[in-house]
């Protein structure tokens, strides 16, 4: 049985290794990430002119995920789509559909990513461990930065094709994570992990509170925290924000929501298990965002 995946569908990796298929006028590529959200090298890209990784193979639009040879530390491997020609909005391109067979060359799953507009690079799908098992994941979220957006989720040394350069920001955040999760273990609480759509959903906020001169959980359109991060590919069970503005830095930002009860109280919320990070630069200064939740 052959079962239609939508965004944010889960089902558990029937065997050792998966193969996805994408068709249409896209390249597909991957990256291995660990417990961190980040690759480790240039090793855990996987794309045309690099078609092998330790248990990741690329030929023509298939790739083969194989979870027993994976690298030592490798928690999820990202699967993702662009065009063709680069930077053409996939908008403009029919929707991506993605086949998953398993091991014995069986179709168990397919997924046809909902249209999209101005975004040029697309998060497909995501092997991933959780606690003793491993699974997949439909995810279908777009980046309109392009390149620049992988570079800032996913700690990808790379420069963009002519549509916004490579995005510098990501060591900042990644610092908010750290100086975070130096909080929680001061208060004996466990880190929380990196999540790629936690980190778009928060980048996007700051972004948008920039680009239209507001400073709030809620945007002018009434949007918030929670729609943001289902519109992004998470399904939640628990779900927090926190936002600042004008700090300089890491830990003069992580300094003053630890000085607010209720910022301090989603730093500390044990329930919570996985973070994202954004911040953009406008009107006056810099505008952070922290987005707290625990997958479905």
């Amino acid at each position: 049985m052959v079962t239609d995946l939508v965004p944010g569908a889960v089902l558990p990796l029937p065997g050792p290794s998966v193969d996805l298929t994408v068709t249409g006028p896209f390249d597909v590529s991957a990256l291995v990430v660990g417990a961190d959200g980040q690759v480790a090298s240039d090793a855990d890209l996987v794309f045309y002119n690099a078609p092998d990784a330790p248990g990741v193979q690329l030929s023509g639009g298939r790739l083969a995920v194989r979870r027993t040879r994976l690298r030592r530390g490798a928690e999820r491997v990202v699967v993702v789509a662009s065009p063709e020609v680069p930077g053409t909005p996939l908008g403009r391109l029919p929707a991506p559909a993605v086949a998953f067979a398993d091991d014995r060359g069986r179709a168990f799953a397919r997924f046809v990513v909902p249209r999209l507009s101005a975004e040029t690079v697309l998060l497909v799908a995501e092997v991933y461990r959780r606690g003793g098992g491993w699974r997949l994941r439909a995810v279908g979220q777009g980046y309109a930065d392009g390149l620049a957006g992988l570079a800032r989720d996913f700690g990808v040394d790379v420069e963009d094709d002519g549509t916004g350069g490579s995005d510098p920001h990501d060591a900042l955040c990644a610092a908010v994570v750290t100086a975070t999760n130096a909080q929680r273990t001061r208060h004996r609480l466990p880190p929380l992990s990196v999540d790629a759509r936690l980190a778009a959903a928060a980048h996007a906020h700051s972004a948008d509170m920039v680009a239209r001169g507001f400073f709030a959980h809620a945007d002018p359109d009434g949007r918030n925290v929670d729609q943001r991060v289902r519109a992004a590919g998470y399904p939640f069970r628990v779900v927090a924000e926190n936002i600042a503005a004008g700090q300089p830095d890491a830990a003069t930002v992580v300094e003053a929501w630890m000085d607010s009860p209720g910022h301090r109280a989603n730093i500390l919320r044990r329930e919570v298990t996985q973070i994202g990070v954004g911040r953009a630069t406008g009107g006056i200064g810099i505008h952070w965002t922290q987005v707290f939740a625990t997958p479905m």
